[in-house]
């Protein structure tokens, strides 16, 4: 793998590892800018391969299909935190300024954890948990409620155990067996909030922090700017520019964060890539995330995001898909987008709808009052 910077200019082709929603707009923004884009997915009728130049159908974890996209391509950029960093590891003659740190860190709890802490970057208290004693011990400093994940991210969810009492360890013991977890204590959030951060490899620049609320682990709503005061939107910020300095890494990433009652802020994760919380700034903002990822990517200088009007973006969950056509006749200052992606189930996210407010309360209560996503 070759990550020797070097200006790439329109014309050139830019390969996408991924077909999904973010690849999609990742593509569209390349070829607004002049690019041409070819993708890697393992789905032919992926959304991204709609607006590709051409499409490489395969295992996107199987190195000879990411050689075989590389070929044609003068960079390579990854859409999905799950990416499998040993395949990249082994390409050949190709120019991924990502890098692979950023996901090695991130796709294991603990890797994560111990890089926040070496950054004095403020985290809730956890315990590594390789037996049922280990639960039992550490539920003594951590307290309840606390939630059981296991180290590697992205395996399911299902494997996740909120413990409210002691009578609640006895049911993590199966999935134990399967290999190494966290305790980690239940940060009582107020409000969460996510900041995208586009690097290359002289500036960092950040996009307006914004408001995130999640329903069943899926992304429902996305405001910015946040509704928190300028203190915690200046340490946010702070935060993020601190990480993505000790980030080997080039291209657009994310940080998640709880805020509490007090106003104490606790990094919930990183996010190695673009991130659907920041979709809104494809009308927010002059500049959106997808083109200061591309920018990045081919060394062009990063222009400093400017909010461009207040925003809310809600997902369109695939079980609401039908009742939205009806708002798209009725609601012409609104921004829908559509992904046409094949749903993984009735929460999967087969669109989003932005809303450019000056009002932010009122926009809520018109989207409560479509009583689509009551």
């Amino acid at each position: 793998m070759n990550n020797v910077a070097a200006i790439i200019y329109p014309g050139s082709t830019i390969g996408i590892i991924g077909g999904g929603a973010t690849s999609k707009m990742m593509a569209l923004a390349a070829k607004k800018m002049g690019f041409r884009v070819g993708i890697l997915t393992d789905q032919m009728n992926s959304p991204a391969a709609s607006v590709a130049d051409f499409t490489e159908v395969g295992d996107m974890s199987d190195v000879t299909n990411l050689q075989k996209l590389a070929q044609f391509c003068e960079v390579l950029t990854y859409a999905y935190e799950n990416t499998d960093t040993t395949a990249l590891d082994l390409l050949q003659h190709a120019y991924l300024p990502q890098g692979t740190d950023i996901l090695a860190i991130t796709q294991d709890r603990q890797l994560e954890k111990v890089f926040l802490e070496s950054n004095n970057i403020n985290i809730a208290p956890y315990a590594t948990i390789v037996a049922m004693q280990d639960i039992y011990d550490s539920v003594a400093s951590i307290g309840y409620p606390c939630v059981l994940k296991p180290v590697q991210r992205g395996i399911g969810a299902q494997l996740q155990h909120v413990i409210y009492s002691e009578s609640d360890i006895a049911a993590c013991a199966d999935d134990l067996a399967s290999g190494t977890y966290i305790l980690e204590a239940w940060v009582p959030f107020e409000r969460e909030l996510t900041v995208m951060v586009a690097k290359d490899e002289h500036v960092a620049v950040t996009l307006p922090v914004v408001e995130t609320v999640y329903r069943n682990r899926h992304l429902h709503e996305a405001i910015t700017p946040a509704r928190v005061d300028a203190p915690t939107v200046v340490e946010v910020e702070r935060i993020a520019k601190l990480i993505g300095e000790k980030l080997n890494y080039i291209g657009v990433f994310g940080i998640e964060f709880f805020l509490t009652a007090s106003g104490s802020l606790y990094v919930k994760r990183i996010v190695p890539c673009p991130h659907a919380s920041a979709n809104l700034f494809n009308e927010a903002s002059q500049v959106s995330q997808y083109e200061l990822h591309i920018r990045a990517l081919c060394n062009w200088p990063l222009p400093v995001p400017q909010p461009v009007s207040p925003a809310v973006s809600i997902s369109i969950p695939e079980r609401l898909l039908q009742e939205t056509y009806t708002q798209v006749m009725i609601k012409p200052d609104w921004h829908f987008y559509y992904y046409l992606d094949n749903a993984k189930g009735p929460e999967s996210r087969v669109g989003h709808v932005t809303i450019l407010t000056n009002d932010v309360k009122q926009t809520l209560q018109s989207i409560y009052d479509t009583e689509i996503w009551n």
